[in-house]
């Protein structure tokens, strides 16, 4: 006559059980609860009473289920030591003066009297080596085994360019290794004390600025564009890669906003103008500036000497200077507002 699994299940009224299985009279009952190891003699006595109870049974087997295996959470970001504040510079395409603007504003940054550090993570097309006059800068390691900057116009300056070979070619690697390599070039370098590091960040929204916001909490990131309205639509993707990652945008700059003639001083908009005021009226982030579109500032790039060093009276030096003591105003606006106790207010009627 087979166990009633009516009257087992009575018998094991309030006990949480996973499955129960008979054969014979022979019982094997699975404990879906998490007992401790210290407990678990007891507590299988005790059912095995219960079970013992019911007609037909003669022998009762006790196991328990493995409990859920906590998935671990991944690591945080860390900060870097030493170092204050870390801004990305970056934009939804390439081709609008993203690294122009990002070596110049940390040059503009030190020239306030901050101390400051230039990342160039663009990997697959470094250009911040030569636009800062370092191409030649070899990689050398400290005591700790860490990278070594190189040092010019006040900035200290890394670049996956010092790590490759001078006949090295197109790079080609996948995600994982992108991703590998801009957390090398920021936990794996000597920068010392810095106020600021400024990422120049590839253009689009790949593995770099995932890895990038995943291994160090950013201050904010900067996003430069172009003065034509179809530029808002690259700013929309670099605004919503931000906000997916979970960093606050400082700002936006517009980039070759007009021409000055050097002859007359007739100021043309060749690429139009206004699309950054309107990507910062419909995001509602701040227009950092506007930068004048100036030939001076290819040759200086090609040179390494940035226009802040090469002109530093022009007005794209002022406009970038402007630029640099706007974003340094509105990042500490930004961290008083995040450290600023919130108020929770409950209305009552006063009855």
């Amino acid at each position: 006559m087979p166990v009633s699994r009516e009257a087992m299940q009575a018998a094991l009224d309030g006990i949480e059980v996973s499955e129960i299985k008979e054969t014979s009279g022979k019982v094997l009952v699975t404990v879906a609860r998490d007992v401790p190891m210290a407990e678990k003699p007891a507590f299988a006595e005790k059912l095995k009473g219960r079970l013992r109870s019911v007609e037909g049974v003669k022998d009762v087997y006790v196991s328990f289920a493995a409990p859920p295996r906590q998935q671990a959470a991944p690591p945080g970001p860390e900060p870097l030591e030493k170092v204050n504040r870390i801004v990305a510079v970056g934009a939804g395409k390439g081709g609008v003066g993203k690294s122009t603007v990002a070596v110049n504003l940390a040059v503009a940054l030190a020239q306030r009297g901050l101390k400051v550090g230039l990342l160039d993570a663009d990997i697959y097309g470094p250009s911040a080596a030569l636009m800062t006059g370092t191409a030649r800068h070899k990689a050398q390691g400290d005591a700790q085994q860490r990278v070594i900057p190189a040092v010019c116009h006040g900035i200290r300056v890394i670049s996956v360019a010092f790590l490759l070979p001078e006949d090295q070619g197109a790079i080609v690697w996948r995600g994982p290794m992108v991703g590998k390599m801009v957390t090398q070039l920021l936990h794996g370098v000597a920068w010392g004390e810095l106020d600021y590091l400024v990422v120049d960040l590839p253009p689009g929204t790949g593995d770099a600025v995932l890895s990038l916001a995943q291994t160090v909490p950013l201050s904010g990131a900067i996003v430069v564009t172009t003065p034509q309205d179809v530029a808002l639509i690259d700013v929309l993707k670099a605004v919503a890669m931000f906000e997916a990652v979970k960093v606050p945008v400082v700002g936006v700059i517009e980039n070759m906003s007009g021409f000055t003639c050097p002859e007359c001083g007739h100021e043309t908009a060749i690429f139009l103008s206004g699309a950054g005021k309107k990507a910062a009226e419909q995001y509602s982030i701040p227009l950092l500036g506007t930068l004048p579109l100036d030939p001076a500032v290819p040759p200086g790039g090609d040179s390494g000497q940035p226009i802040l060093v090469a002109a530093p009276d022009s007005p794209t030096a002022k406009a970038f200077a402007r630029i640099a003591e706007a974003a340094d105003a509105r990042i500490g606006e930004m961290e008083a507002e995040a450290k600023a106790p919130r108020v929770n207010l409950t209305w009552s009627s006063g009855v």
